[in-house]
């Protein structure tokens, strides 16, 4: 294929790509048969990668009830939400997703039960950890029926309340067995991916397996999923980061987690923490003390939602990056300056005080549970400002290039300081992965919000085209 007339390193070139770039060049003269894009002096990047999606979350947020409902007493939110669930279409299962307990206060079963009794019910907390299900949804799954499943709650006098506490593979597995089907639309998610310019994703969900491995590798082979999917998960996986959750309301012995990662170290795997408080950060960090140290590659922290001066330093000495998500800045940062202190604030999502503190920091999308555009992402970075408006501690902005820098890099090499220049290259035998943008990136820098991608090309060939609509 023949890209025509790109702006490429600072200029205006042709590039001709197969599985790789094969030339570049003023001008090219296209081979017979041979595909044309016409760049008409768009931007030709690498193509970006998000370092941290849920890839089947994501495709099924597309079809669940949102259940945001804006900064508003409880009482009100679930009114809003009442209404909601009413106009819900069809007449079985309904998946609610995005509730937060500062706007419809905790749910239980019976809360549900009071919004919708006469439909299977269940509703996720913003965080991706709670599922909450009603009275019938319990019933179907059955777990009315007894057991002692990890995470189905209980209360004191030994009644279900209905939430399920970081469980999902066990919701997935009695939604299949009562014939509810789990299986998103994937392949509407990866088309959305690559509107965006999205060649590569890292799946971080805890839950994957050998078997969640296989299947992207199957989705892929097949083209519903477009872009190439790196997996970390649970700990029979081989390869790829192991994924450890940490609660700071159930944290694990240490000695324990210090022989899960020994364990992690010895099939050379590393390893991934979700840190979002200031305890997990300490914990985590804690248990890496005591650990093997990894013999190739680096840990990572997943989010560092909070992280002061002291936790960045330390983050630095032992050359873990941050996979953060600017974008919950814009989503829920309402939220957080609702409900969060002053102090907290200030180590809320950082960003330039960790880049100053000599952590590498990348930013990703946590989708569903944040925006999945990386070009709001990034504006996120560089404006801190929540949806309305209002800005969440703008000292840590950082400029477009440093945010956008994560996307142009690849998994392994996310602790390497390397200028924006290096990265956006476009050099003979890089891999034919490449987002083309309609216009300059020094045009459009000032405003990545409104950037528009124009086409997206994988191993050479183009799995988004604007102009073909």
């Amino acid at each position: 294929m023949l890209i025509r007339q790109a702006t490429v390193n600072g200029t205006v070139a042709d590039v001709r790509v197969g599985e790789v770039v094969e030339a570049i060049a003023a001008k090219l003269v296209p081979l017979p048969g041979e595909q044309v894009l016409e760049a008409e002096g768009g931007e030709l990047l690498p193509g970006l990668h998000d370092h941290h999606m849920h890839l089947y979350a994501s495709a099924a947020a597309h079809s669940s009830l949102d259940c945001h409902v804006g900064a508003v007493e409880p009482e009100l939110g679930r009114q809003h939400l009442a209404r909601r669930i009413a106009a819900y279409p069809g007449l079985g299962w309904i998946r609610g997703i995005n509730y937060h307990e500062q706007q419809l206060g905790e749910l239980d079963r019976w809360m549900l039960d009071d919004l919708c009794s006469h439909r299977p019910l269940r509703i996720q907390h913003r965080s991706g950890k709670v599922w909450v299900c009603n009275t019938l949804a319990l019933s179907e799954l059955g777990f009315d029926r007894g057991g002692n499943e990890d995470g189905v709650e209980i209360d004191a006098q030994g009644r279900l309340t209905g939430r399920v506490v970081r469980n999902d593979p066990l919701m997935a597995q009695r939604l299949q067995q009562i014939g509810e089907s789990t299986d998103p639309d994937i392949g509407f998610l990866s088309r959305e991916l690559a509107r965006f310019g999205i060649v590569g994703v890292t799946d971080t969900s805890a839950s994957n397996t050998l078997a969640s491995a296989d299947n992207f590798n199957r989705l892929h082979q097949q083209g519903v999923l477009l872009q190439r999917v790196e997996v970390m998960g649970a700990d029979d996986l081989d390869v790829g980061y192991l994924k450890i959750l940490l609660d700071e309301d159930r944290l694990p012995p240490l000695d324990r987690l210090v022989q899960r990662i020994n364990r992690a170290r010895n099939k050379g795997r590393n390893v991934a923490f979700h840190c979002v408080t200031h305890l997990e950060l300490v914990f985590a960090l804690a248990a890496l003390d005591e650990a093997e140290p990894p013999t190739r590659g680096f840990d990572r922290v997943e989010h560092g939602a909070m992280v002061n001066d002291d936790m960045a330093q330390r983050l630095a000495q032992l050359a873990v990056p941050v996979i953060t998500q600017p974008g919950f800045l814009y989503a829920k940062g309402d939220q957080y300056l609702q409900d969060l202190s002053a102090a907290e604030q200030d180590d809320l999502y950082r960003y330039r005080g960790l880049l100053d503190c000599g952590v590498s920091v990348v930013a990703s999308s946590d989708g569903p549970y944040g925006p999945i555009n990386p070009w709001q992402v990034v504006s996120s970075a560089v404006n801190r400002a929540t949806s309305s408006g209002a800005l969440v501690t703008p000292w840590e902005q950082v400029v477009p290039e440093e945010a956008l820098a994560g996307y142009l890099t690849s998994s392994a090499e996310l602790t390497m300081r390397r200028s924006f220049q290096e990265l956006k290259a476009i050099t003979v035998g890089k891999a034919a992965d490449l987002c083309l943008l309609k216009g300059k990136w020094s045009d459009l820098r000032h405003n990545p919000e409104k950037v528009t991608v124009r086409a997206t090309v994988i191993g050479g060939s183009v799995v988004f085209d604007s102009a073909s609509g």
